[in-house]
């Protein structure tokens, strides 16, 4: 062989040599790599739009249930207060028609001293107010016969969630009365209570109050 190939030929197995050793030699290797599987990602993602699904449902669902909550116990309250109001002006429009009997030639200063309102309530409607702990009470005509619903011409035909009493005192401008209305919403034991005034002015004609008076009023 000349001598030009063979050194060649030489130089060609010392590159293979050195390729090879090369190869076999420990160190870092280049490892492709592998892309995670789409579905294990995807199942954490869904884990967490679940978790925040679940949350917000709970929160929304207790929000709902507050303020259903509170739009029954309003819509009971707007009972008691309606029918405060009703009873308030029927003791109004009594007293100042109160003195209609009054001989004729009176003075009317004199008459008007003897206007009054309706005389109190023995007992409250219902009477007992367990009548109405957590629930309502149908009343019956015969509930309201007695004084002073009587002369107020005052009933309430659809079932009840208070107990209603009306107090009253006095004549001319002294004369007073209050109207009262007592429930006991969820069954408790506390109750809840709307009480409004009624009072001649100075010149001896009624007047309801402005403000009403509430005591635990949704309890």
């Amino acid at each position: 062989m000349p001598e030009r190939q063979r050194s060649r030929h030489e130089s060609w197995q010392h590159a293979s040599l050195l390729r090879i050793l090369a190869q076999a030699a420990p160190g870092p290797r280049y490892r492709p790599k592998v892309p995670s599987s789409p579905f294990r990602a995807r199942l954490g993602f869904a884990w967490i739009e679940l978790l925040n699904f679940v949350w917000l449902a709970s929160a929304l669902g207790a929000l709902a249930m507050y303020g259903l909550g509170r739009y029954i116990r309003h819509a009971k309250t707007a009972e008691a207060i309606g029918s405060l109001a009703a009873i308030g002006q029927a003791a109004s429009a009594y007293y100042d028609e109160s003195d209609s009997t009054q001989p004729a030639g009176t003075p009317e200063s004199a008459v008007r001293a003897m206007r009054h309102f309706p005389p109190p309530s023995r007992t409250s409607v219902p009477a007992d107010v367990s009548d109405i702990r957590g629930k309502r009470y149908q009343s019956t005509l015969t509930d309201w016969q007695p004084s002073p619903w009587r002369e107020l011409h005052f009933s309430i035909h659809e079932p009840q969630c208070y107990a209603y009493d009306f107090q009253s005192t006095g004549t001319g401008p002294q004369a007073n009365a209050t109207a009262t209305a007592r429930g006991d919403l969820n069954g408790d034991g506390t109750l809840s209570t709307y009480r409004l005034r009624i009072a001649a002015d100075g010149n001896r004609a009624a007047r309801l109050s402005p403000t009403l008076q509430r005591i635990n009023p949704e309890e």
